[in-house]
């Protein structure tokens, strides 16, 4: 404005911001993180909270491995913009960060660094390098996310090698053995033979895989027939015990004019084509159960016989009808051999290799082997049809080779024994988004028993004994408990550095012979127990903790994992599920949708995204988008978070500024304002409201929605155009001015707390130039509360202004006509004409700042409101650029129009 005439310049209130216009975040927010480390800020907010409600949100942990990733980002940010959000609200939030930090990735790390195995080193040297790679990224990784904005109680980490976290896991477990909930069985388990270990559940990834598929003959002994099975998998055929059937479904005699089949009869059609039989003949048929006891020959060993059993489970949707039985490699096989009780064989070792018992295959890779027992199939006259097919097979997820089953003697806990109990926890549980408690549901009504023993050394040890007469395994919850105590002093190394006399009670015998002579197993507990009892290691350990936590906070992938496994250590235990909330959120992918792999080229590492833009534009980007599905993340969603960023501090920065000669002694009570300013208030406490719900209910992706959009539509658009004038232009500490800069105060003050959650230095930045303005007290924004002000409009005023803004569209339509039309440039040029009942709540020259135009006329005729846009008489103001036909009436002051003279001269 002034820069048309610049004698007027020093009569112009020209905003004077303290917030600088470019942010410089990968700068300035350094400067912040050391304000919050020099001032233990988090620590201070907690202090002031201490006689507050707790909101505990238990943090998962990742694994100790590796640098963070945009996956980790989004699940570290969304579990900061929660903690931020409950804090000032009110809560005490003590938010202890965790890692988890043993088993079998972090050893395979040490062996790429040192390239030494394992075998090479002392057990205890071996370990003590595990913990130290481990805590190299632990300080790795607690930078980063430091550098996210994420406050908590950094000093006081949780990780799962720390002696009080080992010595807890370990008395939950011994509690665990006492009340009969851990077992000892051999059972089939997941095996990696390339890692040499047991996988859980949650370590399996599916891939596609190319494998033989074979129909092989089984003749009936002493019969004249043979029953045909279908399989994949070649190399279990020489652990084969039994043949299943259907015990419902009906099977069919088969005569090819070779030889007589049997198979379901419901496969029959599928069979005959896949087998090339042209000309058959169905010659008798037989119910599944009638087969029962009967004797096959054995596929490959001719001195072992196969037997019929009866299954459920056999499908009639492929296959033959009949299912190769080998309880070693197989749940389901494993389970209905189980209900006879019989022993079955396993001829596979730890390395994935056939042992002696196998005779010809022995010392040969399983996957070898399947060439070898077709040849074999094929000279016995065996193999009926030999094919490939493609299918879903699981793999491993650390070296991403095919697993297989194996059965082994292990230490399981009996899932069964409180699955029930599991399931009806779940139910008193709140799951987001909506659906997400079938997910898991269905995982836990399906899951078998949990295998505990994982055969690697870095890890918790499971401090089992081994009978030296019999060979009997004994998990005794005494010994257990003698060896917690002194693990929760020097950590877990001491299992394999002190004699185990040291950890047996007195008078210790075998329960089976007797004996008193005992020996160490070395096997580790799985790490998803180890992470899975973190509940009991950190919320009952910790001061100032309670279980069970009010949220759980992760990805959909931990519906399988650490909901699932938290969920089965809570309820043996403690009859109820260790979280009152789980939230799950999405996986990060990149632009087209694809997963972000090295290989892909399409990794986007949240180091190089904040020291492009700054870690405030990257939380914005990851959370803007609905993060209970997968997100998607590329250079656009940065480009178009940096634009709304930019907004949101220019909109804060245009307040600030205007607020250089305001203290709290100015301010013009509620009731007294000008009409404009109270309205803007009032939207103020709606837009609060509406942001306050979607936060309360974990929606911060709402955030741009609410809060920006207020920026953009209410203030920047509406509100703060049309208050310029008056806030330049009017006296310093004229009613006016003061009316506006009480609006600007209070939105102002409370700004900063409204956007902490998501732009967490940006408030930071805002609050500390509000603090310099002497408009706040308090040493920095999380020292605050979330604003409870609140400005309620009269019925009159709400239905006025609903008109009011349908008619400012209105003559923002017609001002857009007449520039076309060259009439006008700015609105400026324009004047209008209010028509309508009413109209009058407002006098001409506040319709005339709302519209941002030159001059209003008001005539209150009719109900229905309307409005004319014109270009506007008279000579241009040199001062507010307004058109009057007053000005130059002033000889003094030839070039300005009488409010102008009035406001520098009255």
């Amino acid at each position: 404005m002034a820069k048309e005439n610049e004698k007027y310049n020093g009569t112009i209130n020209l905003p004077k911001p303290l917030l600088p216009m470019k942010a410089n975040l990968p700068q300035t927010e350094e400067t912040w993180l050391k304000f919050w480390e020099d001032d233990n800020v988090f620590e201070k907010a907690l202090e002031k909270r201490k006689n507050s409600p707790l909101f505990i949100l238990h943090d998962g942990p990742p694994y100790a491995n590796g640098d963070i990733h945009l996956g980790t980002a989004l699940n570290k940010v969304l579990k900061d913009a929660v903690n931020k959000y409950k804090l000032l609200r009110g809560f005490k939030t003590p938010y202890v960060p965790g890692w988890d930090t043993h088993g079998l990735p972090i050893e395979q790390q040490v062996t790429k660094q040192t390239k030494i195995n394992p075998e090479d080193f002392a057990v205890t040297e071996w370990r003590d390098k595990c913990k130290d790679f481990a805590l190299s990224y632990i300080d790795k990784q607690m930078k980063s996310f430091k550098r996210l904005g994420v406050l908590g109680l950094w000093k006081d980490y949780y990780a799962t090698f720390k002696p009080e976290y080992e010595g807890k896991e370990l008395e939950i477990l011994a509690d665990l053995v006492e009340k009969g909930f851990v077992i000892r069985k051999r059972r089939p388990v997941y095996w990696c033979p390339h890692c040499k270990t047991t996988l859980a559940e949650a370590e399996i990834e599916y891939r596609e895989k190319v494998s033989p598929s074979i129909f092989v003959a089984f003749p009936a002994k002493g019969g004249s027939y043979k029953a045909i099975a279908w399989t994949t998998t070649p190399w279990t055929l020489p652990d084969n015990v039994a043949l299943a059937f259907h015990p419902e479904e009906s099977y069919v005699f088969v005569n090819t004019g070779e030889d007589t089949f049997v198979v379901a009869e419901k496969r029959l059609q599928d069979v005959a084509k896949e087998l090339s039989w042209f000309d058959y003949e169905v010659v008798a048929s037989k119910p599944g159960a009638a087969f029962e006891d009967e004797r096959f020959e054995h596929p490959v060993y001719d001195d072992k016989e196969t037997v019929a059993i009866l299954a459920d489970f056999v499908s009639m949707e492929d296959g033959t009808g009949i299912v190769h039985i080998a309880p070693g490699h197989g749940e389901e096989d494993y389970l209905v051999w189980e209900e006879k009780g019989l022993d079955f064989p396993m001829m596979i070792d730890d390395s994935g290799r056939f042992t002696e018992q196998a005779g010809f295959l022995a010392g040969v890779f399983y996957a070898d082997a399947n060439d070898m027992v077709l040849d074999l199939l094929t000279r016995k006259g065996k193999l009926l049809h030999k094919g490939m097919v493609t299918h879903s097979y699981p793999h491993c997820w650390r070296c991403h080779n095919p697993v297989i089953f194996r059965a082994l003697s292990q230490w399981f806990i009996d899932v069964d024994l409180y699955r029930n109990e599991a399931l009806e926890a779940l139910k008193e549980v709140q799951w987001i988004p909506t659906g997400s408690d079938v997910r898991i549901g269905d995982m836990v009504k399906s899951r078998p028993d949990w295998c505990l023993s994982r055969q690697r050394i870095w890890g918790v040890p499971i401090p089992s004994i081994k009978c030296s007469h019999c060979g009997r395994s004994i998990l005794d919850p005494r010994v257990v408990r003698n060896v917690a105590a002194v693990v929760r002093k020097e950590g877990s190394n001491i299992w394999y550095s002190e004699p185990l006399e040291a950890f047996l009670p007195a008078k210790m015998e075998c329960p089976d012979c007797g004996s008193k002579d005992f020996e160490k197993e070395y096997d580790i507990l799985d790490v998803w127990f180890d992470s899975g009892v973190s509940h009991y290691a950190v919320l009952e350990q910790y001061d100032g903790m309670r279980w069970p936590a009010d949220l759980y906070l992760e990805g959909y992938d931990q519906h399988r994992g650490w909901f699932q496994t938290s969920l089965l250590t809570a309820v043996p235990l403690k009859g109820q599920a260790p979280y009152k909330t789980v939230l799950s959120h999405g996986f990060v992918l990149d632009e087209s949708g694809r997963a972000m792999s090295k290989s892909l080229g399409n990794v986007i590492d949240p180091s190089d995204v904040v020291a492009n833009v700054g870690a405030d534009v990257l939380r914005l980007a990851l959370l803007m988008s609905d993060y209970t599905a997968d997100i998607q993340v590329g250079q656009n969603i940065f480009n178009q978070a940096s634009e709304i960023y930019k907004k949101i501090r220019n909109t804060f920065r245009f307040m600030e500024g205007n607020l250089f000669d305001f203290q709290s002694s100015d301010e013009v009570p509620f009731a007294e304002m000008k009409p404009l300013d109270r309205w803007i208030l009032g939207r103020w406490t709606d837009m609060k409201r509406k942001l306050s719900s979607a936060f309360d209910n974990y929606e911060f992706y709402s955030f741009v929605s609410i809060f920006h959009s207020f920026c953009v539509k209410e203030l920047s658009s509406t509100y703060l155009d049309a208050i310029k004038s008056r806030l330049y232009l009017k006296k310093p500490d004229s009613e006016e001015r003061r009316s506006a800069q009480t609006a600007l105060k209070i939105m102002a003050t409370e700004f900063p707390v409204l956007i902490a959650p998501i732009l967490t230095f940006t408030a930071e930045e805002m609050w500390q130039a509000l603090l310099s303005r002497g408009l706040v007290t308090e040493k920095s924004v999380y020292f605050s509360d979330w604003p409870d002000s609140a400005f309620s409009l009269t019925e009159e005023e709400s239905s006025f202004w609903e008109n009011a803004l349908r008619l400012r569209e209105k003559a923002n339509e017609q001002m857009e006509k007449l520039r076309k039309e060259k009439s006008i440039g700015h609105s400026l040029d324009a004047s209008v004409v209010v028509y309508g009942s009413g109209t009058e709540f407002l006098s001409h020259s506040e319709w005339a700042e709302f519209l941002v135009v030159s001059s209003a006329q008001i005539k209150n005729e009719g109900k229905e409101w309307d409005i004319e846009v014109e270009k506007a008489l008279g000579v241009k103001c040199a001062r507010c650029w307004r058109v009057r036909e007053d000005v130059g009436l002033d000889a003094e002051y030839p070039d300005i129009c009488g409010e102008c003279l009035d406001d520098i001269t009255g």
